[in-house]
């Protein structure tokens, strides 16, 4: 449920010195519903986003960093829905729209069901993604037509013809699972593989790709390609298959639902 997109009219102050770019900071506000562990696992998650995500390509004028809001309530018991994450509040600056705050929400009924088998961390780190404009800014930023299955941003489109397809003139973008897994991942017959974290299904291990890195790039910040290692294998797979889909449809309605722009 994207609430609001602010528009900062002032002109664009870019500069080559990454130290002197503001830096990419993120912030876990924890609400009710969440043990000390599973805290401890979004605060895990928080600090490999921002070791890869280090700074705004822009000297942007707008308050930097992105609030995340996580939550566990009680939703509809055992499996089912599983939660939601969406961005909430966002700026606009020199024509890319960037999240600066968002919420998660699991529903408590699995959240220990999640922990147990190692599966938190993975979705997570995929729904935190999300909240930082993954799949939900894409549109917002020119970077994605819906329904096309074609992302056509420069930086991400480099980095697959090198990882994964040389001949690519674009990266396919899943059209399957329905609301919220359709237009919002990688597609799960892309040239990266099942396996990589930003596809719509968890497959119980994962791996981020140089391709979803420089996505965030498109999306207007600089990252740190030598800070990206392996994501280490959960350690079972079971019912986790379906975790991203569930929690990424609910996020994704919300953001559909709602797209008004106020402009300052």
């Amino acid at each position: 449920m994207l609430k609001k997109i602010i528009t900062s009219m002032a002109m664009l102050a870019a500069t080559s010195a990454h130290a002197e770019l503001p830096e990419f900071d993120i912030t876990i506000v924890f609400d009710e519903g969440l043990t000390e562990s599973q805290e401890a696992i979004f605060l895990e998650a928080e600090a490999y986003w921002e070791s890869l995500i280090t700074n705004y390509a822009y000297d942007v004028t707008f308050p930097t960093g992105l609030t995340i809001t996580a939550s566990g309530e009680d939703i509809d018991g055992v499996s089912g829905v599983l939660g939601s994450a969406s961005p909430t509040l966002g700026y606009s600056y020199a024509g890319i729209t960037y999240a600066s705050t968002g919420t998660m929400t699991f529903d408590t009924a699995d959240l220990a069901d999640m922990e147990e088998d190692g599966s938190l961390y993975y979705v997570i780190l995929h729904e935190m993604a999300h909240v930082i404009g993954y799949g939900t800014l894409w549109t917002y930023n020119d970077l994605y037509d819906e329904g096309t299955g074609q992302y056509t941003g420069e930086y991400a489109l480099a980095e697959y013809q090198a990882e994964f397809d040389s001949t690519a003139t674009y990266i396919p973008v899943e059209q399957d699972g329905g609301t919220g897994t359709a237009d919002g991942h990688w597609d799960e017959d892309w040239a990266g593989g099942t396996e990589e974290l930003m596809t719509g299904w968890y497959e119980g291990s994962a791996f981020i790709s140089n391709t979803t890195l420089a996505q965030f790039m498109d999306l207007g910040y600089i990252v740190d390609f030598d800070s990206l290692v392996a994501v280490v294998p959960a350690p079972t797979v079971g019912a986790a298959t379906l975790l991203m889909f569930v929690l990424y449809r609910q996020q994704k309605s919300k953001v559909n639902t709602e797209k008004g722009i106020v402009t300052c």
